[in-house]
């Protein structure tokens, strides 16, 4: 029998071995008047009990506690008897026939009705204690009927093994079949996946993940990592894979991260690891189950997605910056052809070149920042709102030829940790967003905002045509555009960003007043 439905029955057992104890010191209040027999009585019930209860609750000997209570129960039995002799012959099968129905086990089955017969013997032994004639056959006829009793005990309890042989039979198999489903399953998947138990020895892996450690032809098996790192050099390479298992189990929930791994020139990768870990009842460990997917391709995707709707800003960003760009240009060439024609510089005119110069170099440095290539560049600490003025700078030139007056409150500074390009990307997306939608003649307000201990919000607010609520819902899903020519693709590559930044962006919109686009980031 397993151990704990062994001590949930004793648990049962001593709990009615207390109520019997309690009725038998009621019955000897009301019968008999002698204090010194109570007492002795109340003692000796106290010490058994107490004793049988401390082992229980304690979980001490479980399987021997079992006994025990049986010894237990045969001591309260004797008292009863003591107290009416005439049912010994009924309360001692009854016994045998309870201890049958709550342990289902042959042992304790045996040991009450050997105890059964010495407590009968003692009874029937002494006639005159009981209240009927006693005939020499009566014992006899209680042992006939306990052997009777102990048979059918007997019989009943190894059909109900063999029931639950049968059944465990039945349930093993069906439990093998549902692992070689879940193995076939987990195997045929191109992914990572191993489960270790909660002292980090390996319970199971996937052919790919044997492939990919190379432990195809070695016993992983109840092995911790430094016993499989001494047979395999190779799988020493992997050893980052396994540094976050201690923050999962702190955590006690799932927990998601990308690795990069890189071996020399055999092997080079990104994965995207999600471990999670389970516990028993008492919240002690128990397994880790650890996934990951291989999404090298996907980055490599997800970068030129970047890069591609990057070049398609530059294109749209050209003819304003073009003009932009001349406009100055033709004020130092007017002032060099003076100064040519007067044979001298005037001072002031020099001045107001180098100004426009000045003014080039920061409009083709915007441009030339935005059209490189992207790369994983480092962050670093920037102010937010020097970031929104270059921004801004790029936009000048468009606005003036839509007449779109742009209003920015940006006194205060914040400095977030963050990667300057991919930041101004998200703010020229949403600059170009705000321009298309209001076509000419409109406003863009745009404000700067602290929250206490957590971060900054930059808020752009345009008069434009609005966003319908059924178009609004399906805002930044891949190739859906509520632009004629849109790839939907701007406000997508935004979200990543500001998700990779720790930042959120929120939007409002209502058709024919104008569109609202917070974007949170972090100050930590």
């Amino acid at each position: 029998m397993n151990v704990q439905r062994i001590y949930s029955k004793n648990v049962l057992l001593i709990r009615i071995l207390w109520g019997c104890f309690i009725l038998c010191m009621l019955v000897q209040i009301l019968k008999h008047k002698d204090p010194t027999f109570i007492s002795i009585l109340f003692g000796s019930g106290i010490l058994v009990c107490g004793t049988i209860s401390i082992f229980i609750f304690k979980k001490l000997f479980i399987e021997q506690t079992m006994y025990l209570c049986v010894l237990g129960m045969s001591f309260v039995t004797f008292v009863l008897i003591d107290n009416e002799p005439v049912i010994s012959n009924f309360y001692l099968i009854f016994l045998v026939i309870f201890i049958l129905s709550l342990y289902h086990d042959y042992r304790p089955v045996f040991l009450m009705s050997i105890l059964s017969i010495f407590i009968g013997a003692h009874f029937y032994k002494y006639g005159d204690r009981l209240n009927y004639t006693y005939h020499n056959g009566d014992f006899f006829y209680f042992l006939f009927t306990l052997s009777v009793t102990f048979l059918v005990a007997f019989l009943q309890i190894r059909y109900s093994r063999s029931v639950e042989r049968d059944d465990n039979a039945k349930k093993e198999e069906v439990r093998k079949d549902n692992e070689q489903q879940i193995l076939a399953l987990i195997n045929s998947m191109p992914d990572l996946i191993y489960i270790q138990d909660g002292t980090g020895r390996f319970i199971e892996m996937n052919q790919y993940a044997k492939a990919l450690f190379k432990l195809e032809n070695i016993d992983y098996r109840n092995k911790h990592l430094d016993e499989l790192f001494s047979q395999n050099e190779w799988f020493r390479n992997f050893q980052n894979c396994f540094s976050d298992d201690d923050i999962s189990w702190e955590k006690g929930i799932a927990y998601r991260f990308e690795l990069d791994l890189a071996i020399e020139n055999q092997f080079s990768a990104t994965f995207d690891i999600i471990k999670v870990p389970t516990f028993f009842a008492d919240g002690s460990r128990k397994n880790l189950l650890v996934i990951g997917r291989d999404i090298t391709e996907q980055k490599k995707a997800y970068d030129l997605v970047l890069r591609s709707e990057k070049l398609a800003v530059v294109g749209e960003l050209a003819a304003g910056v073009a003009h932009e760009i001349r406009n100055p240009l033709t004020s130092i060439k007017g002032f060099m052809q003076l100064a040519n024609q007067e044979r001298e510089f005037n001072p002031n005119h020099v001045q107001i070149m180098l100004s426009e110069i000045s003014r080039i170099e920061s409009i083709v440095s915007e441009y030339l920042s935005l059209a490189k290539p992207n790369r994983n560049s480092l962050k670093s600490l920037q102010n937010i709102d020097t970031l929104v003025r270059n921004v801004i700078t790029l936009f000048e030139s468009q606005t003036n030829l839509k007449n779109i007056n742009i209003h920015s409150e940006l006194d205060c500074s914040y400095q977030i940790m963050c990667n300057p390009n991919e930041i101004k990307q998200v703010f020229i997306n949403i600059f170009q967003n705000a321009i298309e939608a209001i076509g000419s003649n409109g406003d863009i307000y745009i404000y700067l905002r602290n929250v206490p201990e957590s971060g900054v919000e930059i808020i752009f607010i345009d008069n434009g045509c609005g966003i319908k609520k059924e178009r609004l819902k399906k805002i930044g899903e891949p190739f859906y555009s509520t632009k004629e020519k849109g790839t939907g693709l701007g406000l997508l590559t935004s979200n990543r960003i500001i998700e990779k930044h720790y930042g959120t962006i929120k939007i409002k919109s209502e058709v024919k007043k104008g569109t609202e686009v917070t974007v949170f980031l972090p100050t930590s």
